[in-house]
């Protein structure tokens, strides 16, 4: 099987090209020169680049039972290798290095002989076959999902562990999945011999922490950034015997995003100190060289290296206080400063073609029985998570910092589905992304319209409606966001405007015969960390994060729902043979008729946030394939568009009645960190 690099479509082996998007399985240009090399080369044959993808090579040596075998006889020189290959299959070959060993000995120390484990780097010469590895986890998918809350000792002794046939060591990786990508995703594991081999994801080249305290003016809020995510993962992994892989400063980089990455999870060692003591003591070490340090953090990493404390809660308040203490007052906005002189640059539209609806396409309009539509959609139990009792507020997470928006990526696709003869969805993408870099990363200034309709009244009429709601919407908003960002009042009004177009087309239409045509909406506008979302009918928005996990954002608007909202239980409300009817729908009624529901929240975490219908939401398919289809694309490294493609043919094969639709949106997002001191 080979995973096709564009749409991660699967295609068989015998495959050149993706049988659904057309890009080729055997071969690419290569990123140095841009010539075009196979797909199985390690090395361009033009320039010499490295081309496939690089690996981290990890070889552990297998404790020995009898405690008869010196350690120290571990070497390079026991490994055995295929022609340069690591593994039998020769699919992962050694990078060799000019002037040492492809394969070279990490030591317990520069005093003693005990090599811990051998590293090396390796190149994948299959980069679009799934590993074994993939293959097999695929097969434990419950047992993986039980694996974090197993001690170790129990993991090694369930049936499925043994049946997946890995070294012990990979274990710690998989009992931290929700640190991806702070720690690297194992990409394959396997035992051979009396030696442990892991391949990892490859961070040698990104810029190591301690190089950038020795070498760079760092802002304050940076510093105490890095600091507090070091903090809290020595938390985190310190109870499973792993606080070596943040005591130990060189294992620690920055990944694109500016945060705290591990290169590797390292074991602790009896002989070497992980405490909260030697934590403050190696990083006091580092961050005290560094002359822009502020002086309350070199003297709490001082306090802490000399044990005045014993637990890290009390060490991870004092820092927070101190962001708080440094972080600047929002600056006032221009069109506060002057509401008559508010200049921003132009709107520009992405990724949306607009054709001129003809006027013929009307009289194809079909008269349908009702212009509500039935869902088999299961009924949403799920509270409005934007609305809070005064009981909850205090229970909410208080974010420390104001957080400023890194990236924004947004993909956005549809598809008849399987048993449909054309597409009433429409959805529309207007962005505008400003970007700054430096030395120290990037942040963006971004404003964005996502908008997804699902038309209804037939052929024709239903993508009339849902073509025409867009396009209404994304004009609108285009020229107010030039204004600023909008408020509800605004939003409810853009809306309506879009409802009474289509409704007066009814109405025009309704002594010729022709059916009433209307369409369903969820929208969400971006403007930074800043976020407004709206829907009528039963389209969805869900947002998706590491910490809050799957959140449904919108409440449809049918019967059942109604009913729910009145008082009656849910197993009563949707016995009711009405109760997937649609309550709400832009363009069969006028605008007393339509009460938008529009909610805001600020970003405080990276997400994923989903706007699709009910082609892709029927039967619980998000709650119930979210976490292993959506969760990974928040990490950088991952395409949404590929993780979009693929998580839509896998609801139009669990679902595939009805059309459907999608936009994923990824937001990135990190403490604010003033421009004007970079």
């Amino acid at each position: 099987m080979l995973i096709c690099p564009q749409c991660s479509a699967e295609n068989p082996n015998r495959n050149n090209f993706c049988q659904k998007c057309g890009t080729s399985l055997v071969e690419h240009p290569c990123a140095q020169c841009g010539e075009t090399v196979n797909y199985g080369d390690s090395h361009c044959p033009h320039c010499g680049a490295v081309v496939g993808r690089v690996l981290t090579v990890l070889i552990q040596r297998q404790s020995d039972p009898s405690g008869t075998e010196p350690e120290q006889t571990f070497g390079a020189e026991q490994i055995e290798l295929y022609e340069n290959c690591i593994d039998i299959g020769q699919r992962y070959q050694l990078i060799a290095d000019e002037d040492r060993s492809p394969l070279r000995a990490v030591t317990k120390a520069e005093d003693e002989a005990r090599t811990l484990w051998l590293t090396g780097q390796a190149v994948d010469c299959q980069p679009l076959q799934p590993s074994v590895l993939k293959i097999l986890l695929s097969q434990q998918t419950e047992f993986l999902q039980r694996l974090p809350q197993l001690d170790k000792a129990d993991i090694v002794q369930e049936p499925a562990w043994l049946s997946l046939g890995l070294p012990d060591s990979v274990i710690p990786y998989f009992r931290f999945t929700d640190l991806i990508p702070t720690i690297p995703e194992v990409y394959d594991a396997w035992c051979e011999g009396n030696h442990d081999w892991i391949l990892l994801g490859d961070r040698q080249d990104w810029p190591r922490l301690v190089d950038l305290l020795a070498t760079e003016t760092l802002p304050d809020l940076e510093l105490i950034f890095w600091i507090n995510q070091i903090f809290q993962l020595w938390q985190s992994l310190t109870p499973q015997g792993l606080g070596q892989s943040v005591v130990n400063p060189a294992n620690i980089c920055i990944d694109e995003d500016q945060n705290i990455a591990l290169i590797q999870l390292l074991e602790d060692q009896a002989e070497t100190a992980t405490d909260l003591q030697a934590l403050g003591q190696v990083w006091h070490q580092h961050f005290s060289q560094t002359a822009a340090a502020p002086p309350e953090l070199v003297t709490l990493l001082d306090r802490l290296a000399q044990g005045e404390y014993t637990d890290i809660e009390p060490v991870i308040t004092e820092i927070e206080e101190m962001a708080i203490a440094l972080t600047p007052p929002p600056p006032e906005t221009d069109a506060e400063a002057d509401p008559e002189n508010n200049d921003t640059e132009e709107f520009t539209v992405h990724e949306l073609d607009f054709e001129q609806i003809p006027d013929e396409i009307y009289e194809l309009i079909e008269t349908p029985d009702s212009i509500q539509s039935a869902s088999p959609d299961h009924p949403s139990t799920m509270p409005d998570p934007l609305v809070f009792s005064s009981e909850e507020v205090d229970d909410l997470p208080t974010a420390v910092l104001p957080m400023q928006l890194i990236s924004l990526v947004d993909v956005g696709d549809t598809d008849r589905g399987g048993h449909r003869q054309h597409n009433e969805d429409f959805f529309g993408i207007a962005t505008q992304v400003e970007s700054h870099r430096n030395n120290h990363g990037k942040t963006i200034k971004a404003q964005g319209i996502y908008v997804v309709c699902d038309g209804m009244g037939g052929h024709a009429a239903g993508e009339v409606a849902s073509q025409m709601a867009v396009k209404s919407l994304l004009e609108y908003f285009q020229a107010l966001m030039v204004e600023g960002f909008p408020p509800d009042t605004e939003i409810a009004e853009g809306i309506a405007l879009a409802n009474q177009k289509i409704y007066d087309i009814n109405q025009s239409n309704a002594s010729s015969g022709s059916g009433r045509m209307g369409t369903t909406l969820v929208m969400m506008i971006v403007q930074d960390t800043k976020v407004a979302i709206a829907h009528v009918g039963d389209s969805r928005i869900y947002r998706v994060s590491r910490k809050g996990g799957l959140e449904q954002m919108t409440v449809d608007h049918e019967v059942g729902q109604q009913a729910i909202q009145n008082g009656l239980e849910p197993e009563i409300a949707y016995a009711r043979p009405d109760a997937y009817q649609l309550t709400q729908a832009l363009g069969p009624h006028n605008n007393s008729y339509i009460q938008p529901d529009v909610h805001f929240f600020e970003v405080d975490e990276d997400c994923l946030m989903l706007l699709c219908y009910d082609g892709i939401s029927d039967n619980d398919f998000v709650e119930e394939h979210w976490e292993e289809m959506l969760l990974p694309y928040i990490s950088s490294s991952k395409d949404v568009d590929r993780g979009l493609r693929k998580f839509m043919e896998a609801a139009n094969e669990y679902n595939g009645h009805d059309n459907l639709t999608g936009v994923l949106v990824r937001l990135k997002v990190r403490p604010q960190i003033p421009m004007d001191v970079w």
